[in-house]
């Protein structure tokens, strides 16, 4: 068993991590915003997975946790390997989405300060001369119930109020991960010396579109969709390219987006009628 440092493990991707560690028994450490103990004692496995996206009201606090601090443990600190978690968010308006394609600031991006950031720390790792390994995962989802995500929101309101407000176009296409198969694959990779100095994307490698999701909450919930004409910003994201991780993991089959999405119809509507 090892010992692992998750920063951001109180989060929505580092909490699965941390559950994952935990059963597998190894022993977990969550430090605590500030800690300056994280510089004077050796924390094994890092996984970076601490990271803030609210470009307009919180830039400095995305710059902070997105590169800063990475910055401090990459120089500071005593750790074995580590491995930070990026974005495929980086490819938006690409046309290929391999870990080594030349990638574009897109000007007219609100939150390009967050993927400048997010290639920022990339950069720093690679140059560190520090053991690290990098993903980019592409729209991870979860489908607890409570959760206020997309996927579980919108399921929410179509089972509650019979109706579900899209504010996307219905061609708006992304790909989407499972948090469960982003933190499976985030510790095979952090536990392995083979991916040192890699970027590796974590995807389902194709995307889903605004209609898609729409056609399945339309189909068993009875529910009405509702499409907003918005003046929507120019993002589109080329299906995430998966070879490296197939290779990396080469059982990897990660969980499709509409099967959950189903399977979270049926679980909401459980509780819903016991309750």
């Amino acid at each position: 068993m090892a010992l692992y440092t998750v920063f951001g493990g109180r989060g929505f991707i580092g909490s699965e991590i941390v559950n994952q560690l935990n059963a597998l028994g190894h022993t977990v450490n969550v430090p605590k915003r500030g800690d300056n103990a994280i510089f004077e004692s050796d924390l094994g496995i890092v996984i970076y997975c601490s990271g803030v996206g609210d470009c307009k009201n919180t830039p400095f606090s995305v710059l902070e946790a997105n590169v800063s601090l990475l910055a401090q443990i990459l120089q500071q600190a005593k750790f074995e390997r580590l491995l930070y978690v990026s974005s495929t968010r980086v490819y938006m308006n690409q046309a290929l989405s391999s870990e080594h394609e030349n990638l574009t600031v897109c000007v007219d991006d609100n939150r390009r300060l967050f993927n400048l950031t997010k290639l920022v720390a990339e950069e720093l790792c690679l140059k560190s001369g520090r053991n690290v390994s990098i993903v980019r995962p592409s729209n991870v989802y979860g489908v607890a119930l409570n959760s206020p995500l997309f996927l579980p929101a919108i399921t929410r309101n179509a089972i509650n109020h019979r109706k579900v407000d899209m504010y996307i176009p219905k061609g708006y296409a992304k790909d989407y991960v499972s948090v469960e198969d982003v933190a499976f694959c985030c510790i095979t990779i952090a536990s392995s010396e083979q991916c040192d100095n890699q970027i590796i994307n974590i995807a389902a490698g194709y995307n889903i579109t605004a209609q898609q999701i729409a056609d399945m909450l339309q189909k068993h919930t009875q529910c009405e969709i509702v499409w907003h004409e918005i003046d929507f910003p120019n993002e589109v994201f080329p299906p995430t390219d998966i070879a490296l991780i197939s290779h990396i993991i080469p059982n990897y089959s990660p969980k499709n987006v509409l099967a959950d999405l189903q399977e979270m119809i049926v679980e909401f509507t459980k509780v819903l009628s016991i309750n």
